[in-house]
């Protein structure tokens, strides 16, 4: 079938898919068809007898002379060629073929010489060979068909002629050539012979090929010289392949006219509009051919995909590489800025992109030899999803500054990676949102990608920055990941890709928006790890609000997220809240991957860059910590956005996905805590936002103004403490208060405007606090001094009694008592009295 397929562009010169083809699909008698008449109408160049499904019989039961049919191939496909006794032979034009396929055959009655088969004036066949046929019938059968031979006929005088053998399909063959002015060659061995001859006159050509067994096939050619001028060489212009279209064209402007017909192969003269389009890469043979048949000199053109190589000291092209060149690296190369191309080959050599320069390629990226590495922040991005990548690079990723029993988390950028690759790989998790909780990966275990995993520490930590080089086939295209909502709804997922992604655009995806909520959560760690806990810790968030952070004193925190997802970061997100349980598919896509962005692993660094769908949007933001002594930490947002509601939006509204932080701070919306919260536009200055917290500890918190934007700029806001009644312009600073451990979603409002500023009455009850500690007393009332302290037992006897005091912190010195509870009176300014409990200690 192969041998036949060959034959067939061979063939071509006489057809087109476009024209029409004639059939004989049922058992038909040759007495019954008339050459030019139906079913034999129009044939434009292909006879096919079978249909290669059904078996049929073709009788030839009479003479049957096919050449008004002109140059035809005759494809006999699961059927019987059947002579009958008589001289009933088959004609076919000079310059026709036959091929048999699927079976196909010529039989006889009587098998004798008068049944015959001619190509022209040539006998091609016999039944039995005689008659000086060429061949017999079986032999015709055995090689599959008879091959073709064609020319560039007609042409002038003084033209080159251009005469092209191709073999049957079965079998191997020589080739000789005879003809007009005493041509007459030997035969010489070539899967396709061509042989080439100075016009002087016209005749007929004979190819002559010759099978191992010694048959000889003789197909004929008639040339027509004729006589005139050529016109001048073809002016070509040309359009090379690219990194979207794999072929070219070729165009020729000149000489244009009537009668002008136009060939790249020298054979084939039956462009009239001088565009050949669909070219392979290649160099052709451009000539054009006017009305008398004489052919122009030849024009020399080459369709190439242009190959810029570095060859260890400077690039081929002179220049860098352009989107449009391909890039092959055969020695050395360092980068210092970033490479584009249309693809990319490493052959010899060790390639090395530096930290923060980015590798930009359309389509595929091949190492065959030599070595690809991405040092730390250096980016591969490729833009073609169905590009096929081979061969390893080294990819190496640095984490944040950790200490001992710290987790990074992870996803891996290229194929097949082991969790044996992460520096961090003592222990190794993945996360089962089914169980709620972590399952244990062996470190010999495959990192699948898109999937995040956990990694911690080895011990002895030797280094507070690790460095991971994976090492594999550089993922590409659509990456596919599994989205579970059962027991949990985080699902750990990460970048799949060997550079950053914007994750506004996996958010946004037609698919991704449906399946997930838009919050995503980096883990960061603030302090040592103790007791198998983290003293504290949390996760940075980002959604289209924007983003909020961990403490700034943090090592691997202090990051406000961009939006940009560095290469081999593992994240968390939410399963869409308004999914039943079940299992989703997400997509990681090549639109998502950005340039120059891949500097965001959660070290301590920073980056300006914008998202890409978010930062378009209109917004006004503000941003509030909570803070302790100790050092905790704790960050919410609030924004007013383009597009968000004042119900609880998954693109706009993150939850706060607690995980032990001493302190947080946070606003409300139906049944969900926020870390980060999208109110609807236009804002008013009437608004009242409840602040909700929460704290582990006893003693003095602070809530800071950390930083605004938009018309908050300009734009007065207020915190109120509904305990003490007091408004705090949080603009001007800094606010303190005293509290007990607990949850408290009642004491806090954000105001913007001062129109009510001193009227609420404050709640002296709430305002004071007790505290205990080492026998000593601790007072705390932010809503007014403090003139009187007295202590009892529960018995009503007095154990300590202190007036004329004027403060808001009083501290007693140790109480000679055991421990027990005990009754205290504060009496404040204004001669409310606040009776609590507490428990001496």
């Amino acid at each position: 079938m192969k041998r036949f397929l060959l034959i067939l562009l061979f063939i071509g010169i006489f057809t087109s898919k476009a024209e029409a083809q004639c059939s004989i699909t049922t058992s038909t008698n040759a007495s019954t068809l008339t050459c030019g008449t139906s079913p034999l109408t129009a044939c434009n160049g292909i006879l096919n007898i079978g249909n290669g499904s059904t078996p049929i019989t073709f009788n030839m039961n009479s003479a049957l002379d096919l050449s008004c049919l002109g140059p035809i191939q005759v494809i006999v496909n699961n059927a019987t060629i059947y002579f009958q006794s008589g001289n009933n032979r088959l004609t076919l034009a000079e310059g026709s073929s036959i091929t048999f396929i699927n079976g196909a055959t010529l039989s006889d009655v009587s098998c004798n010489a008068s049944e015959r088969i001619y190509i022209g004036a040539n006998l091609l066949a016999s039944c039995n060979g005689g008659a000086s046929a060429d061949l017999k019938f079986e032999d015709l059968v055995n090689q599959g068909g008879t091959g073709s031979a064609t020319s560039n006929s007609p042409v002038c005088s003084g033209n080159t002629i251009i005469l092209s053998a191709t073999p049957p399909p079965v079998g191997t063959y020589t080739y000789a050539w005879s003809g007009p002015g005493g041509l007459n060659t030997s035969y010489g061995s070539s899967s396709t012979y061509s042989f080439t001859a100075t016009a002087s006159s016209g005749g007929t050509y004979t190819a002559k090929m010759k099978s191992s067994s010694g048959t000889i096939i003789e197909m004929l050619i008639t040339v027509t010289v004729n006589s005139g001028a050529s016109t001048a060489a073809p002016t070509v212009s040309l359009t090379n392949p690219n990194c979207s279209v794999a072929t070219g064209s070729i165009s020729i402007t000149a000489p244009v006219g009537s009668g002008i017909k136009y060939s790249i192969d020298g054979i084939t003269y039956t462009n009239t509009s001088g565009v050949f389009n669909s070219v392979s890469a290649g160099t052709y043979n451009v000539t054009a051919k006017n009305s008398s048949g004489c052919i122009s000199p030849i024009t020399t053109s080459t369709v190439a995909q242009v190959t810029n190589t570095w060859n260890g000291t400077s690039w081929s092209a002179g220049t860098p590489p352009t989107i449009a060149q391909k890039i092959v690296f055969s020695g050395d190369y360092s980068s210092s800025s970033d490479i584009t191309g249309c693809s990319c080959h490493v052959t010899s050599g060790n390639v090395v992109f530096t930290s923060g320069t980015t590798l930009s390629v359309t389509n595929e990226v091949k190492v065959t030899a030599g070595s690809l590495s991405f040092d730390d922040t250096a980016s591969l991005v490729q833009t073609n999803d169905a590009a096929v990548n081979t061969g390893s690079i080294t990819y190496k990723r640095q984490t944040s500054p950790l200490k001992l029993y710290d987790y990074t988390y992870w996803s891996s950028p290229v194929a097949n990676a082991t969790l044996s690759q992460l520096a961090t790989n003592s222990l190794c998790f993945s996360f089962s949102p089914s169980t709620n909780n972590w399952v244990y990966q062996a470190t010999s275990a495959s990192m699948t990608p898109g999937v995040g995993y956990i990694g911690r520490t080895p011990d002895p930590l030797l280094s507070a920055t690790l460095q991971t080089s994976f090492v594999g086939v550089p993922n590409n295209g659509v990456v596919n990941v599994s989205i579970v909502k059962s027991t949990g709804a985080y699902n750990l997922i990460g970048n799949p890709y060997p550079s950053a992604i914007d994750v506004d655009l996996f958010l946004t995806d037609a698919t991704n928006s449906t399946v997930v909520n838009g919050t995503v959560y980096f883990w960061t760690h603030n302090t040592s790890i103790t007791n198998n806990n983290y003293t504290i810790n949390d996760y940075a968030k980002y959604n289209f609000t924007g983003g909020v952070r961990t403490s700034t004193a943090a090592l691997s925190g202090g990051i406000l997220p961009t939006g940009k997802i560095g290469a081999g970061q593992g994240f968390f997100i939410e399963a869409n809240t308004a999914k039943a349980n079940g299992t989703y598919s997400a997509s990681f896509k090549n639109a998502m991957r950005v340039t120059n962005t891949n500097t965001q692993f959660f070290r301590n660094s920073n980056t300006a860059a914008t998202a890409s769908v978010s930062g378009n949007l209109e917004r006004h933001r503000l941003w509030l910590s909570l803070t302790d002594v100790q050092g905790a930490y704790n960050q919410m947002l609030l924004g007013y956005v383009a597009g968000a509601t004042n119900d609880f939006d998954t693109m706009f509204d993150g939850k706060t996905m607690p995980v032990g932080n001493p302190v947080a701070i946070y606003t409300m919306v139906g049944d969900y805590d926020l870390s980060i919260q999208g109110k609807s536009l236009p804002f008013s200055e009437n608004d009242v936002i409840p602040i909700g917290y929460s704290t582990t500890t006893n003693g003095t918190l602070t809530i800071s103004l950390e930083n605004f934007d938009g018309l908050f700029e300009t734009q007065n806001i207020y915190m109120l403490d509904k305990v003490t009644g007091i408004y705090h312009d949080i603009k001007a600073g800094d606010f303190t208060f005293t509290t007990t451990s607990g949850t408290f979603e009642d004491r806090f409002e954000l105001h913007f405007t001062n129109t009510a500023l001193g009227t609420v009455v404050p709640n002296f009850n709430a305002a004071v606090v007790v505290l205990t500690n080492q026998h000593q007393l601790t007072v705390l009332c932010d809503a007014s001094p403090i003139t009187k302290v007295e202590v009892f037992d529960l018995l009503g006897k007095q154990i300590f009694s202190q007036s004329g005091l004027n403060t808001t912190n009083f501290q007693t010195e140790n109480l000679t008592v055991g421990t027990q509870a005990l009754l205290v009176k504060i009496t404040l300014e204004n001669d409310i009295t606040v009776i609590k409990k507490t428990l001496m200690n």
